[in-house]
């Protein structure tokens, strides 16, 4: 953006102006400063790995941004992709010799803030005779009318071998508790050579479980209660190719299943997978069938934008399994000035487990407000006050979380609180659950006292 600069000479009058005509000063002030502003462009393009020759194509896509800049666009010099790729435009651009320049996309519309976001998709191959590790430059500048260009730079990358690539991206609405969804598998080769055999590596998370296949082992994440299966896929699997499961992994959906649920699997050429998964035990179960992966379709082209992941997921929104998360008061006994030990918490009656690890915070947690005429004396951990001296009146109390993404059915989570008898004893404390994913099916049970006397 310009700044407009004010001559010396020039401001001992304004001042002056400004002494006998402040408020008028004020009113113009901003609408020419507005007039003055060309606005602002930004782009962005994310460095990208491409196969050798014989591979599909990548589609790359380039973010173009702008707010209240004129004809805002994004040019492209290719002169640092020589001898290691192409480049393939939208037939929006226009090319000049090694130059392309591309428009704000015509699909792009503004935000509510008047800022338009536009994606230019660019293909790249690997160019002939590009050999595995060749590495070259594509610059790109955002320019509008009257703002100064920006200048960057991306690399590309061309990388030899078999490259399977997850196509699985699925969000689904919360199916009902003994329900049997099918679990898609997909993958097409990104590389340049084929793939054989490949290592298939899913985890479901608890209340979903999957079924048998003779060629998968399984087993359990004992942090997350995760069921993880490890499948040997046997084939060759050639470039560009689209291969998928016919019909999908049935999995049931268990009484444990409560809220949000996310099945990740992740693919990798046999003969340069990393490690099985740690701290799991995998074995067999008996099965009547096999788990393949059958080619669909003709080969593609080039790969869409987002197609660059190992990675997959099937995400299922809201199962609402039913649950009873039980709070645990106290009672203790003593004197005045002495300290009692009270023992508080909650405890999972099932069936459904409450399970955070989607968003990554706490699966369990509990309020604690110790009664009247006591004062706590220690700090557990993980727990955090709050009120008090803050909030005149209101009575100290504490927030305590449960460690770890999973609280599993029968389990209980309790935290020592030490508390001094100030006196008099008045009103009891109370243990109050905290609902989470959403409110139990009995709540009548999510307070309970804690007294001393």
């Amino acid at each position: 953006m310009e700044s407009v600069r004010v001559p010396r000479g020039w401001a001992a009058r304004l001042g002056a102006v400004a002494l006998v005509a402040a408020t008028a000063v004020a009113t113009v002030a901003a609408p020419a400063a507005a007039e003055d502003d060309p606005g602002w462009v930004y782009a962005w393009l994310d460095d990208t790995t491409i196969g050798t020759a014989g591979a599909p194509g990548r589609t790359a896509e380039l973010n173009l941004s702008s707010t209240g800049a004129t004809d805002p666009r994004v040019s492209f010099d290719l002169t640092g992709l020589a001898g290691v790729a192409t480049v393939t435009f939208p037939n929006w651009c226009v090319t000049s010799a090694t130059t392309v320049t591309c428009p704000m996309p015509p699909t792009a519309t503004p935000d509510e803030w008047g800022t338009v976001e536009g994606k230019v998709p660019v293909v790249l191959r690997a160019a002939p005779g590009a050999a595995d590790g060749a590495t070259g430059t594509i610059g790109y500048t955002a320019a509008a009318d009257q703002v100064e260009p920006e200048t960057e730079q991306a690399a590309v990358t061309v990388a030899a071998g078999p490259a399977p690539i997850n196509l699985v991206d699925a969000y689904v609405p919360g199916p009902a508790v003994g329900d049997t969804v099918n679990v898609p598998v997909a993958v097409v080769n990104g590389g340049g050579q084929a793939a054989e055999d490949l290592r298939l590596t899913l985890r479901f998370p608890v209340g979903l479980v999957p079924a048998a296949y003779r060629n998968c082992r399984y087993g359990t994440d004992p942090m997350l209660l995760t069921t993880v299966m490890v499948c040997t896929v046997r084939g060759s699997f050639a470039p560009g190719q689209r291969y998928k499961l016919r019909g999908g992994i049935p999995t049931t959906v268990t009484p444990a299943a409560l809220g949000n649920k996310r099945a990740t699997q992740f693919v990798e050429p046999l003969a340069t997978a990393g490690p099985l998964p740690a701290g799991v035990t995998l074995t067999g179960r008996e099965a009547d069938r096999r788990l393949r992966l059958r080619a669909v379709g003709e080969p593609v082209d080039a790969l869409t934008a987002g197609q660059d992941s190992a990675w997959g997921q099937y995400y299922l929104r809201d199962i609402r399994g039913t649950f009873d998360v039980v709070a645990l008061g106290a009672a203790a006994t003593g004197a005045v000035g002495a300290t009692v030990r009270v023992q508080v918490g909650i405890r999972n009656d099932g069936p459904g487990v409450p399970d955070d690890s989607v968003s990554g915070g706490g699966a369990a947690s509990f309020r604690f407000v110790p009664p009247a005429g006591t004062t706590v004396t220690n700090r557990p951990a993980g727990c955090s006050p709050s009120g008090g001296e803050e909030e005149e009146g209101a009575p100290v109390s504490w927030y305590c979380g449960k460690p770890g993404l999973i609280f599993a059915a029968g389990e209980t989570f309790t935290v020592p609180f030490d508390l001094r008898i100030d006196g008099p004893v008045g009103a009891a404390g109370e243990v109050r659950v905290n609902p989470y994913p959403r409110t139990d099916d009995a709540p009548a049970n999510d307070v309970a006292a804690v007294t001393v006397g």
